[in-house]
């Protein structure tokens, strides 16, 4: 009875493990429907080296020797902040050469978007047609995407409570001009025109137009960030292919499950009926590994983040021949084999522990500290030890 219920136990798990395996690391039309099956592991985002996406160079119009550091940061921060708001979450951007500026947005699908989103700069400000201002940026507490009665995509802004007024006095004075346009500026390029019908009162407004919701984005991302403190030039930009990305990915998972079946048949040859049980708990972690990866939208997977992966995997069989070797130990000194277990799985746990938190703490300094692909490496390892 009990070799029987160990075969049924077994046979599910395999079954289970087959199921959610193929769930996993294989996309495939489904038959009868137009439809197609898209694996989890396909669905974890990926960075610019692996997906592909957009890459530009910024270069101050300054001189380098005048640009202080503590501008530069704070011109980066109101472009990450703009590329946030666009939903560019992924995107990263580090100095290059001091003072240069390198922007990298994996899966961009419209560079031009993306280059008014880097390229906006000087004050944000509201004029009409003979160029008198309103309003700056000052004014504008927050900018972003909504919808009209219609359902359309309209740009929704919210003012300070002295910005509101100066709206109030600016709509009531172009709506009975001969132009009824104002214009929102940036610097000196022109990002808006919306047409003033009647006075608006209150502490919002909408511009309406005919907008997708990428330019309605674009739009509210840069009216919500602000000017930059210094103006670049786009020295380089490119948009970079992800055939590359595509390859890497379908020779990693060949050489990935090639090394997991090296590594299952040298647990196997060295233990026996524990290498068999290491083996299909191996597997587990794997398919828990891949599902805990897609569900984190901030996991991004990169060259250093596969790194990462390896790394957490090569751990988890660490762990196996750790414990294996220490009940093989207690087995030789005379123990029973469930004595030898019990004993040596106790004393290895303490070293396997360590060494786990160890890394995890490791990890989580470089999450905290870098940017990048590192924090992509930090990021996996750490999930890949914690499970």
């Amino acid at each position: 009875m009990k070799k029987t219920k160990s075969i049924v136990i077994l046979t599910i798990t395999a079954l289970l493990i087959v199921f959610f395996g193929v769930a996993c690391f294989f996309s495939f039309s489904v038959p009868n429907s137009i439809y197609d099956y898209n694996s989890v592991f396909s669905s974890i985002s990926k960075g610019i080296d692996l997906e592909g996406g957009y890459y530009a160079v910024l270069e101050p119009k300054v001189d380098g020797d005048t640009l202080d550091q503590e501008t530069l940061d704070n011109v980066i921060s109101t472009l990450m902040q703009r590329l946030s708001n666009k939903g560019y979450t992924e995107a990263t951007i580090t100095k290059q050469d001091v003072t240069n500026l390198r922007i990298e947005i994996p899966d961009v699908d419209d560079p031009d978007e993306v280059m008014t989103l880097l390229g906006s700069q000087g004050k944000l400000e509201f004029r009409d047609s003979s160029g008198t201002v309103y309003l700056t940026g000052e004014d504008v507490q927050d900018a972003y995407v909504g919808y009209d009665n219609d359902s359309s995509y309209v740009v929704v802004l919210s003012f300070t409570a002295r910005g509101a007024e100066k709206f109030a006095d600016a709509t009531k004075t172009i709506s009975e001009s001969s132009s009824k346009t104002m214009s929102i500026y940036l610097g000196d390029q022109e990002i808006s025109s919306p047409t003033v019908n009647s006075q608006i009162v209150g502490p919002s407004a909408q511009i309406e137009g005919d907008f997708d919701y990428e330019r309605a984005q674009s739009l509210a991302a840069v009216i919500s960030s602000g000017a930059l403190d210094i103006d670049f030039n786009i020295s380089e930009s490119r948009q970079i292919s992800a055939s590359l990305g595509d390859n890497v990915i379908f020779y990693a998972e060949i050489a990935a499950g090639i090394g997991l079946l090296v590594i299952f048949a040298i647990l196997i040859v060295f233990y026996g009926g524990m290498g068999v049980a290491a083996s299909i708990a191996l597997l587990i972690y794997v398919i828990l590994y891949v599902i805990i990866l897609a569900l984190f939208p901030w996991v991004q997977l990169t060259f250093p983040g596969i790194a990462g992966i390896i790394l957490s995997i090569g751990m988890a069989v660490d762990a196996n021949v750790i414990i294996f070797e220490r009940i093989k130990d207690e087995y030789a000194s005379g123990k029973t084999v469930l004595s030898a277990i019990q004993v040596g799985f106790k004393r290895a746990f303490i070293t396997i522990l360590d060494a786990n938190i160890t890394t995890i703490l490791a990890s989580i300094v470089l999450w905290i500290l870098c940017a990048g692909s590192i924090r992509g490496f930090a990021i996996t390892l750490f999930l890949g030890t914690l499970v």
